[in-house]
């Protein structure tokens, strides 16, 4: 009989040669990507692991590493070995490093930016519904009274929130997964050089965006965010942020928000 909540010790073959802690790893990640074990379940422990693979400890803790470092489990004293959901935030966090140790500036960053969304804004207003700009509409509204209150953690999140309705507009799943990370690193490069300053947000840019968006017109989508983006990249109040590094400007846009968050 099987323990709630685990998965049947039987289930796990023996496995020899090549490096040991690659292939228990690449064997475990195969059953999770195949939903068994899937998400919230849990992995035998490693001594289990141990006799099931017949490897050692450190062997098992090797490849539990590799997995942990995936996102694809958690390991804890109590809970065990549970998989995750599935989840973004390690190639986020990976991406985000990367741009931090590229030597991009903010400026670079933001151009990136401007190139993805002044491309996916027009199919989004050939493919979105209502629904999709009824809810860009409950992000810039919280956006607005964000800033109005300087609650910053809240307006960046609000002003991510908006701009990614765009990606979810267009409604093709796989590029949502593929952009999603990506677009939450980069719209750290919106945040203003002085976050406290509501005139940086630039809220007022935002709603005609999201009216040539229920418009259905494609081109006047690309002429909003055209305006948006050189709006931002050709204020003179941005060229010393927009020259600075990423590492630098954008690691520190980042902190300050979850500071002000506490």
């Amino acid at each position: 009989m099987t323990t709630p909540g685990r998965t049947a010790a039987g289930e796990f073959p023996r496995i020899g040669g090549g490096r040991l802690s690659d292939r228990v790893a690449a064997d475990l990640e195969d059953r999770i990507l195949n939903g068994r074990p899937g998400p919230g379940e849990r992995l035998p422990t490693e001594a289990e692991l141990c006799e099931l693979f017949a490897v050692s400890r450190s062997v098992v803790r090797d490849a539990l590493r590799t997995l942990r470092a995936k996102g694809l489990v958690s390991v804890g004293p109590r809970e065990g070995i549970v998989v995750l959901a599935p989840s973004d935030e390690p190639f986020g966090q990976a991406l985000l490093l990367l741009l931090a140790r590229s030597g991009l500036t903010m400026r670079q960053v933001t151009e990136a930016r401007a190139a993805i969304e002044t491309n996916i804004g027009p199919l989004a207003a050939e493919r979105g519904t209502a629904a999709d700009w009824a809810q860009m509409q409950e992000d810039l509204d919280r956006f607005g009274t964000a800033v109005d209150q300087g609650r910053w953690r809240a307006a960046h999140d609000s002003h991510l929130a908006f701009h990614l309705g765009l990606l979810r507009a267009v409604h093709l799943p796989a590029l949502e997964i593929l952009l999603k990370p990506m677009h939450e690193v980069i719209v750290l490069s919106s945040v203003p050089p002085a976050a406290d300053n509501p005139e940086l947000w630039d809220v007022a840019t935002h709603p005609p965006i999201l009216a040539a968006l229920r418009s259905g017109k494609p081109q006047r989508v690309r002429q909003a965010l055209e305006a948006h983006f050189h709006g931002f990249l050709d204020d003179a109040r941005y060229a010393q942020f927009e020259s600075q590094p990423f590492r630098d400007a954008g690691m520190e846009a980042m902190r300050y928000l979850n500071d002000s968050a506490r």
